[in-house]
């Protein structure tokens, strides 16, 4: 083998390594972060706060409970790092039409939904037929902070 040919061979596995970790890697997720979209101009609420690290460690929530595919079946397989799509991505609607107030594509409805379907969910489970008192916030005031003027 000539020598250029045995270099370029040696850069091309290197890249390849660096490729494949990257790959491997995912998406490196914060613990906690604000939950909310560059899209809205002027939410009327201060966003909500979500700790991935306390859903998933302390409450035992798997990641496929509150991320779906197209089908809203749960990705059952993905784990923490893994690359997922933000919810505005498919639901892209932005405001809510009076006609339709309950639209899933509009994003506001698809993240609420998420949520506080399932914290009545784990209400009902502890307790309360209703689902709105029990260990998961369902109230608009105990996620949403008073904004800050």
């Amino acid at each position: 083998m000539t020598k250029k040919l045995l270099i370029f061979l040696m850069a091309v596995g290197i890249a390849l390594v660096f490729i494949a970790t990257g790959l491997q890697a995912g998406t490196e997720v914060a613990d906690t972060f604000e939950v909310r979209t560059k899209e809205y101009k002027s939410p009327k609420k201060s966003p909500a706060t979500l700790s991935h690290k306390k859903h998933a460690e302390d409450y035992g929530i798997s990641c496929g409970d509150c991320h779906h595919d197209k089908d809203g079946k749960a990705l059952a397989d993905l784990k923490m790092g893994d690359n997922v799509q933000r919810c505005v991505e498919c639901h892209t609607k932005l405001t809510k039409s009076k006609e339709d107030r309950k639209n899933i594509m509009v994003l506001e409805n698809a993240m609420h939904g998420n949520c506080i379907d399932y914290h009545k969910e784990v209400n009902i489970k502890a307790g309360d037929p209703k689902g709105r008192k029990g260990p998961a916030p369902t109230s608009c005031t105990k996620c949403h902070p008073k904004k800050k003027k």
